[in-house]
């Protein structure tokens, strides 16, 4: 009662303050921890000098920081304490807002979790500069900081696309006995890992998290393997990125079914704590490319280095809740810019184009992959419908009883994200309506998700509470009869995606979002004659996923 009375006559002196806060209203739940704070000065003298002072209080305890103002606009990354949180504003001239936020889990079982793969024979200790601390903790500390950066961005980007500020929870929300980044020992050797290709390390630590005690298809594994390492050049040309990751070894950028992987090349230029990313962000020090991995999408600077990884890490995480590859935004090539996303002023000198090449015009490429089995047209969906990757035991051990031309038959090829030429050559020089529509309320950060993956995550099941929803599953089922090309759904059918197979790119979609959900569609059969093999992806009400793939 005496904070909501503080509150209170805090907000009757505030009339007529010129803070306004944009993308958050007084009292709002969220979810998740870290939140970014965006907002406006109306008025007076902004002279990008002054610095706005955010205080947040809670039980008691009030923590201080200071944040840049750009002509006006104003970024704040705030940390929140489970409960409510008083979130103080300050600017030149006495200006205060006030903002109360409280930070609740969301009930599930359903989580991603962190995790820093340790090969057999490694100290853990990830590749960086001598100035660098690169020990087990702070590598830690980095990827629980980039989790819930991501955490964060995907609640604001469903937010502006208008289907509310959903997202995942992370293992410590879930269960707080276990530390926000687990530390996995792998029996695979540091020697042998760092002689693999990338896929091969997918499904060896694939196979080995789900056969472990963590093995869950409840959890979606966020993993990093320490062992990376850029064994350096003496070439003093610029290099493609391809001829970077040939010179790379333990590299990964993967995402599918259970397991998003990535190597710790440049997990030094990532942030240990929340006071650092802006400054992170910022970082326009050159990369030491001949002794250094550069992953910058060719900016070649240490913030460009943190901005495509984090960016990459993006993306492929979208790839385990069942997104494919999209011609924009954020599961298309629109990641490399996340910094956009938390930093004010000028931006331009960090803006690596959203298309297949950057301004050198060299391709810019990460990868996908999953692992696929057939399934039968009915489904019972009383357990996940999810047929990507090492899900349960069950699965896996299938899986790894495959022998190698099995896993490279079943495996519908590690797909890259450059864009194929025949399905991007009338847009390469234009935008796309839906983007310039979601432009116009995201600040123009050029991160966002297209329709279709918003729509698919608003209704997945690690974005909504599950509790009260399996009782009603028992009963559901999907139904695809490929012949008559009619879906069939009992819960009723949120989404209809037609992807190629080949590389997982969404050709066409079909969204329901109405409150009452069709039950039945036909699909219109227009597609390209170039694609011979499809898969068809359907999302109920329920968010169970159906995947179907077929020749026509």
């Amino acid at each position: 009662m005496v904070m909501d009375n503080r509150i209170s006559e805090e907000n009757k002196n505030e009339h007529n303050s010129s803070i306004f806060v944009t993308n958050f209203q007084h009292g709002e739940i969220v979810n998740y921890a870290l939140v970014l704070i965006k907002g406006l000065i109306t008025r007076g003298n902004s002279n990008n000098h002054d610095k706005l002072w955010c205080a947040v209080t809670q039980s008691g305890l009030t923590r201080k920081s200071q944040w840049n103002v750009h002509n006006g606009e104003f970024k704040v990354i705030v940390e929140l304490d489970k409960g409510d949180n008083i979130i103080e504003l300050e600017y030149a001239d006495q200006q205060r807002r006030t903002l109360l936020l409280n930070y609740t889990p969301r009930k599930t079982n359903f989580r991603v979790t962190p995790v820093y793969i340790i090969c057999q024979g490694h100290d853990g200790c990830f590749q960086c500069p001598p100035d660098i601390d690169n020990s087990i903790e702070s590598a830690s500390a980095r990827i629980v900081i980039g989790s819930k950066l991501i955490q964060s961005i995907t609640a604001e980007k469903l937010f502006e696309s208008g289907v509310g500020r959903k997202t995942f929870q992370l293992e410590h929300e879930v269960n707080p006995k276990k530390p926000e980044c687990i530390i996995f020992r792998s029996t695979l050797n540091v020697n042998k890992a760092r002689k693999m290709k990338q896929a091969d390390l997918w499904a060896h630590f694939g196979r080995e998290l789900m056969l472990s005690e963590l093995g869950s298809n409840e959890r979606k594994f966020l993993g990093f393997i320490s062992c990376t390492r850029f064994k350096g050049t003496d070439i003093d040309k610029p290099m493609t990125h391809d001829e970077i990751v040939n010179l790379t070894e333990a590299y990964a950028a993967l995402g599918g079914g259970g397991l998003a992987l990535f190597g710790t090349a440049c997990l030094y230029t990532w942030p240990t704590n929340v006071n650092d990313i802006v400054s992170k962000f910022s970082d326009t020090s050159l990369v030491n490319s001949k002794r250094f991995m550069d992953d910058s999408g060719y900016r070649g600077t240490l913030a460009g280095c943190f901005a495509t990884t984090l960016g990459s890490v993006f993306h492929e995480l979208g790839h385990t809740f069942d997104l494919g590859h999209t011609k924009d935004g954020i599961m298309g090539r629109g990641f490399d810019n996340i910094d956009r996303v938390f930093v004010v002023g000028e931006k331009k000198a960090s803006i690596v184009r959203d298309n297949m090449n950057n301004y050198s015009g060299k391709p810019v490429q990460h990868s996908t992959v999953a692992l696929q089995r057939n399934i039968s047209v009915t489904m019972n969906v009383a357990e996940p419908l999810r047929v990507l990757g090492p899900r349960s035991k069950t699965t896996l051990g299938n899986f790894a009883s495959m022998s190698k031309s099995e896993i490279v038959r079943r495996n519908p090829n590690v797909t890259p994200i450059t864009r194929p030429s025949s399905v991007y050559s009338n847009i390469t020089n234009k935008m796309s309506d839906s983007k310039r529509n979601i432009n116009r309320t995201n600040g123009n950060d050029s991160i966002y998700w297209t329709r279709n993956c918003a729509v698919l995550l608003s209704y997945h099941r690690w974005f909504n509470n599950e509790y009260g929803r399996e009782r009603q599953a028992i009963t559901r089922y999907l139904k695809f009869d490929k012949n008559k090309m009619m879906i069939i759904s009992t819960a009723g059918i949120r989404i209809v995606e037609v992807r190629d197979d080949s590389n997982g790119m969404v050709l066409d979609s079909y969204e329901f979002t109405d409150p009452i959900p069709e039950k039945r569609f036909l699909v219109p059969f227009t597609f390209s004659p170039k694609t011979k093999v499809l898969t068809i992806v359907v999302e109920d009400d329920l968010g169970n996923v159906l995947k179907q793939t077929f020749s026509y």
